[in-house]
């Protein structure tokens, strides 16, 4: 399918008036309808101006330019080689029908001798002959002008094409440079949104002196929400707890991948605990957090404490830094702080005797 027919097939396809496309490419619509059929007559001034013009029209409506450009430039060239023909021929028409005539004018004289008298006819003969030498001369003269003429045309037309290619070019040149304007200008749009937007993701970092306890910060005003996501090579029960209540069901068994949406506070502690730790990944909002295997022991639950803000101060999350006071030593905790149960009248250690005779242990 010849260029003109692709251009105007998607123009239609686009149910787009050539007004629309003139409006687009601030092309006149005669120069439109011309390249859609293929007119190149309405550019006979300067053909220079048809590939500008297609480039700019296979651009408004998304034709590939590179697909069609060497279609273009051969029917550009052929076009101008019929119109210099034409011309050429036309000239020689023209320097033809001049001798013609001259031809037609000696015929007429010489007529006209053959009538005179013999004395006449003599003067008349030598005349003739001075004519002819004449009529050849301007003959030649002429063709001669006709050769000059047609040259300088061509020269003429080839200063034109020459001008019109320097146009486009610099017209090219400018268009480049606008081009890369928009995109120096694009790529530091993107890297100024770049930079905004790591400074806008969350920071996690991890809390001095504590094992597997992370500080959560930089987090949005607009974030009311954390995803937590982890992926579990087997099945484990997982735990979330928010300011010591749990967040999730903990009673269900997890495979595959365990999702948990962690509703913030403005100090608040979420402990999560993976009951069969085997290297899952944990992340939150995209952060992976890590989990120290130091003095944990294989088989027991994998525990993280992510804390937002000061974080929750009534919860206990550290299990490993648990007061002594708190084992029973073989009393159990609730016969240690009962006063009923060990009580001086009935012959048993009070609290104080008790306290007293547990430090001598």
């Amino acid at each position: 399918m010849a260029y003109y027919h692709i251009l105007k097939e998607r123009r239609t396809n686009l149910k787009l008036s050539i007004q629309d496309v003139s409006n687009q490419t601030r092309l006149a619509p005669q120069y439109i309808q011309a390249i859609e059929e293929n007119n190149l007559d309405v550019f006979s001034d300067d053909l220079s101006f048809v590939r500008y013009f297609v480039h700019a029209y296979s651009d408004a409506i998304g034709v590939n330019w590179q697909a069609i450009s060497d279609e273009v430039d051969m029917d550009v060239n052929e076009f101008a080689h019929q119109r210099d023909m034409a011309l050429t021929m036309a000239q020689r028409r023209m320097v033809e029908q001049m001798a013609s005539v001259q031809r037609s004018k000696k015929t007429t004289k010489k007529r006209k001798k053959k009538s005179s008298s013999a004395w006449f006819q003599k003067h008349v003969s030598r005349t003739s002959s001075s004519l002819s030498t004449n009529q050849t001369k301007v003959i030649k003269v002429l063709v001669l002008i006709g050769i000059v003429g047609l040259c300088a045309l061509s020269a003429i037309n080839v200063g034109l094409r020459s001008i019109s290619n320097q146009k486009l070019a610099n017209q090219e040149e400018l268009r480049q440079q606008e081009l890369s304007k928009k995109e120096k200008e694009t790529n530091k749009l993107a890297n100024q949104r770049q930079k905004e937007k790591e400074a806008q993701a969350l920071v996690v970092k991890k809390i001095t002196g504590e094992t597997n306890a992370y500080q959560l910060s930089n987090i949005q005003d607009d974030v009311k929400t954390l995803d937590l996501i982890i992926t579990l090579p087997s099945k484990s029960k997982i735990t979330v707890k928010k300011d010591g209540e749990a967040v999730n069901d903990t009673s269900k068994t997890y495979t595959g991948t365990f999702t948990q949406n962690l509703e913030l506070s403005e100090n608040c502690t979420f402990e999560i605990s993976i009951e069969t730790y085997s290297d899952n990944d944990i992340t939150v909002d995209g952060k992976e957090i890590d989990f120290d295997k130091t003095n944990w022991q294989e088989e027991s639950p994998a525990v993280i404490t992510l804390q937002v803000g000061k974080g929750n101060q009534n919860v206990n999350v550290d299990t490993d830094s648990q007061d002594e006071s708190s084992y029973d030593y073989g009393y159990g905790t609730d016969s240690y702080y009962n006063d009923n149960l060990y009580t001086q009248e009935d012959g048993i250690y009070g609290q104080n005797e008790y306290t007293e005779q547990t430090n001598n242990y």
